[in-house]
């Protein structure tokens, strides 16, 4: 795996909406230290009299630094009295489409480049920037690379597969890539102790060994090479660089690295998350605000079923324990809110209670005191888009699978106008469900539960502790099935254990 550093993607320019937690990148997007400053001469053959842009990489995002106007020559004159930050930088031509080339921006910030727009890497010239002239280098040869695969590709695209032709293809395509991962690695180690050298390091992965053999050669531990991997992912990544903050490496790594090497479990998530923010801690206080802020954010806005609780857990570690000392106090106590929000209702907790609220026929009911192997409950208001069809749909649910397994569906109206309540259950023939609301919010609901939209389904299982929550309507049968089967699993574990 690895990342072509010289695409001419369309530029992003930043956008002015941000999210909660955006803030707390821009609180150290420019940390520039007085020095000497910058100087950077740019000309662009094939340009004239137009606006240049220079940018840098945070992440998946681009952000511009300076602007410069290229005269008749294509000729412009980037400079400023303090220096840089480290990282991949970018100029950006708007008049090209913005279409851009990348540089380094390191110890060295004063030199030049020369190139045109027929192909801004192949023809690029540079002076004044040993760092630059080897970025270049490796930017052509990743582009022979590149040539080299999409021609071998396109000639197998037309092969029958199965052919010995393409046998002799592929075999091709696996050498080039050997070849160009050994390329990488010596590379990384020629310039080991750079801010280059980092980089290609972070791209590279680990080695991993062979996995563990018996005496007549089969594979002993399946799992082996994907959990070495898992737990070497990031031994290339030098937490002491913070100009790997200013790539797209670093922040796609971490990504990949939760969404797809890592069990979605909290519990095996927590461990990993604040060993990773303590690590980069000690290397580089920068990497560690970043580390600690992008991966707040990540958890928080994580589509997966209990990831709130690694948010949680982040939050209180690093945050609302003063050790975020960037963070203001309009901030902590914003981050503060949704820790208490959500708390309440993490996975494995017990629901909390609703207690003697009134149902559609004037009697009164408690959530605890529901009989069930599971509890269906479920939030809901009549003039909600959604609610029309989710709620109905759940019924339906119901009546053909989660009635016989002894489900209890909890159906809470969140607002106060009984007569439209009523007439939704009506019209959908609601009765064998238990139907609630609070007119006058005694129970806290909206807090205890985290409702500020509908529809909201969560699962209680028969000791009303929560084993799912927000989950889609056309899951929940499935997920009680699943977790049915679980428990049969775990009982005929528990007799074997006893028998034995």
């Amino acid at each position: 795996m690895y990342y072509c550093l010289n695409n001419n993607k369309n530029f992003e320019m930043m956008s002015k909406r941000m999210h909660l937690w955006g803030i707390i990148f821009l609180l150290f997007v420019s940390t520039g230290v007085l020095a000497q400053g910058y100087k950077i001469e740019i000309q662009v053959h094939g340009l004239s009299d137009t606006t240049m842009l220079l940018g840098h990489h945070f992440g998946q995002k681009k952000y511009v630094v300076d602007t410069a106007m290229a005269d008749e020559k294509g000729q412009a004159v980037f400079e400023g009295d303090e220096l840089l930050d480290r990282g991949i930088y970018i100029l950006v031509m708007p008049s090209e489409k913005n279409a851009y080339f990348e540089m380094l921006i390191g110890d060295d910030q004063k030199f030049a480049i020369e190139t045109d727009t027929e192909d801004f890497v192949a023809n690029m010239k540079i002076k004044g920037s040993k760092a630059n002239e080897v970025f270049n280098e490796y930017q052509r040869k990743m582009s022979d690379f590149q040539s080299k695969i999409r021609e071998y590709q396109t000639a197998l695209d037309s092969l029958d597969k199965d052919s010995e032709e393409a046998t002799e293809i592929k075999d091709k395509l696996g050498e080039i890539s050997e070849e160009r991962k050994a390329y990488m690695t010596e590379v990384a180690a020629e310039n080991e102790g750079t801010l280059f050298g980092s980089i290609i390091s972070a791209i590279l992965e680990p080695e991993i060994p062979a996995p563990p053999k018996d005496e007549e050669g089969n594979i002993t531990d399946s799992t082996f090479q994907y959990r070495y991997l898992r737990d070497h992912y990031f031994d290339n990544i030098d937490f002491s660089e913070p100009g790997l903050l200013r790539t797209p490496i670093l922040e796609s790594k971490l990504d990949y690295f939760f969404s797809k090497m890592m069990p979605p479990v909290a519990d095996s998530i927590r461990p990993v998350v604040n060993d990773l923010i303590a690590e980069a801690q000690e290397a580089n206080y920068e990497v560690f605000r970043y580390m600690t802020s992008h991966l707040l954010n990540y958890f928080e806005t994580s589509k997966v079923m209990g990831m709130d609780e690694v948010f949680v857990d982040i939050a209180e570690t690093w945050y609302l324990s003063g050790e975020a000392d960037w963070a203001d106090s309009t901030l902590v106590e914003k981050i503060r809110e949704r820790v208490v929000k959500i708390s309440p209702n993490i996975l494995g907790r017990v629901a909390s209670d609703i207690k003697q609220v009134p149902t559609w026929e004037g009697q009164f009911v408690s959530l605890h005191q529901v009989d069930a192997d599971y509890t269906v409950l479920v939030f809901y208001e009549p003039n909600c888009g959604h609610c029309k069809k989710i709620v109905p749909r759940l019924y339906e649910l119901y009546l053909d699978t989660l009635q016989d397994a002894n489900v209890e569906v909890f159906a809470m109206y969140t607002q106060v106008k009984k007569k439209e309540w009523k007439e939704f259950i009506e019209k959908h023939e609601l009765y064998e469900w238990i139907n609630i609301y609070d007119p006058y919010g005694r129970t806290n609901f909206r807090n205890n539960y985290d409702i500020y939209s509908t529809p909201v389904i969560y699962i209680l299982d028969e000791d009303k502790r929560i084993i799912a929550k927000r989950i889609d309507v056309e899951y929940v049968p499935e997920f009680i099935k699943y977790d049915q089967k679980r428990k049969e699993k775990e009982k005929a574990k528990d007799k074997n254990t006893g028998d034995e």
